[in-house]
């Protein structure tokens, strides 16, 4: 029986070979069974793994910070995770995120002993399967709105392993877009606002990855895998159907840019050509994370022997061994932010050429206006001014010879001789 319950981790990792008998032979082992129920129940517990916990210097109970929250490896115990459901794809007409909403990100400052530690017990024995071959936890990071998926973006993993203390260096890089922008078509500007998509009801580029992708496993297989959010009125996959996300798995994590041309290198046919999610596009404001770990082996030996008057108080009474310390915290008491803006518009441009060509030519837009009308309007005013003229003169000729007979014109005058002689008469006496 324990080796047809290590076909439920085909659940969490499709990218694993097992035969389809021994899926279907645990699906009819089991019985009446929901996915969700059964994979909650054996999952290891927050308060198994989480032994001691401090936020901002202030020792707190774990189960105060810690939720036990779905997952793309499962459920796991989660630290400022503001989706309202795990179970629950929200559908396009519901309104349950704000901009508003971080309890804890933007409360820790630069000082070493600020952030989050966390001491976790690491027990072997509920390393029962592997999809990593790596002992230890998994840290995982993701943006406190967005599902924790890999394939869609906005996540970060690390392996914690037994016996050290782990450091992570968070860096944050924020990118604001001026609402200016929106005038922009989405095919130029290649992004969105949190408010400006159909498809869901705040965006973000993860989430409409997500969604994207459980809409193709819906499409091919009637179903949605457990280890993502649940759409309503959809069923989830169970051992029956996972040959079917096994064939379509490769695919489902590929997916295809909306470019022109696609690069070779990419590789897509290997996969069918990916999944097309034209609606995907980067969001346009967001807060980027980039982490930096640092490990260090510690002796649980050595530190079990330190007296409590010696440690920590968070630390007191704490037996060290098959154990391992997280501190997260800033790197940083400032953050980067770039800022998305129109550089200039079309008037703006218009101006800049023509102060520049006035500037070093002399040529303006005024210039332009004027040859405009001396070559096109002035010119055909001039042109047809000279046909009219033409035309009366012809006219007028025609009316002044058409009463009489045609005498050939002359170019001279005749001469009037007298004028040019003297008189011959006889003189008076």
């Amino acid at each position: 029986m324990m080796s047809l319950l290590y076909g439920l981790g085909q659940l969490y990792w499709l990218g694993s070979d097992i035969k389809k008998e021994s899926t279907m032979e645990l699906h009819y082992a089991l019985g009446e069974y929901d996915v969700h129920t059964l994979m909650r129940s054996l999952t290891p517990k927050c308060e198994h793994l989480l032994v001691s916990c401090v936020w901002d210097t202030s020792p707190i109970h774990c189960l105060k910070l810690f939720d036990f929250r779905l997952t793309m490896n499962g459920y796991c115990c989660t630290f400022n995770y503001l989706r309202l459901y795990d179970s629950i794809f929200q559908d396009k007409t519901s309104n349950t995120r704000t901009i508003n909403m971080y309890r804890y990100g933007n409360k820790s400052s630069f000082d070493f002993d600020q952030g989050l530690k966390v001491l976790l017990r690491l027990n072997e024995s509920d390393d029962f399967f592997y999809n990593i071959p790596l002992q230890g936890a998994q840290l995982q990071f993701s943006d406190a709105y967005d599902f924790p998926d890999s394939p869609s973006g906005s996540f970060a993993m690390q392996i914690i392993s037994p016996s050290v203390e782990m450091t992570v260096m968070v860096t944050a890089s924020i990118t604001k877009a001026s609402r200016d922008i929106q005038h922009v078509p989405i095919k130029l500007r290649k992004c969105r606002f949190y408010d400006e998509s159909s498809y869901l009801p705040f965006y973000t580029y993860s989430d409409c990855m997500l969604k994207c992708r459980m809409e193709f496993l819906l499409d091919n297989c009637n179903c949605t895998p457990f280890n993502m959010p649940k759409m309503e009125y959809v069923r989830t996959c169970n051992m029956k159907d996972v040959p079917c996300l096994q064939e379509y798995y490769a695919q489902s994590i590929s997916v295809r840019p909306n470019v022109d041309h696609v690069p070779d290198e990419l590789e897509l046919e290997s996969v069918n050509g990916g999944i097309y999610c034209p609606m995907c596009y980067p969001t346009c404001s967001k807060t980027d994370y980039s982490y930096d770990f640092h490990n260090v082996l510690i002796y649980p030996e050595y530190l079990n022997n330190i007296p409590d008057h010696n440690r920590d108080p968070w630390l007191q009474g704490v037996n060290y061994t098959g154990t391992s310390l997280v501190n997260v915290r800033y790197a940083r008491d400032v953050a980067d932010c770039y800022g998305q803006n129109v550089i200039m518009k079309w008037f703006d441009l218009i101006s800049n050429i023509g102060s520049t060509c006035g500037f070093i030519t002399g040529f303006s837009f005024v210039s332009v206006l004027e040859f405009i009308y001396f070559f096109t309007i002035k010119l055909m005013r001039e042109i047809r001014i000279r046909r009219q003229r033409v035309q009366n003169s012809t006219k007028v000729v025609l009316e002044f010879h058409g009463s009489g007979p045609i005498e050939p014109m002359k170019r001279y005058r005749p001469i009037y001789w007298n004028e040019i002689t003297p008189s011959i008469g006889p003189k008076s006496t």
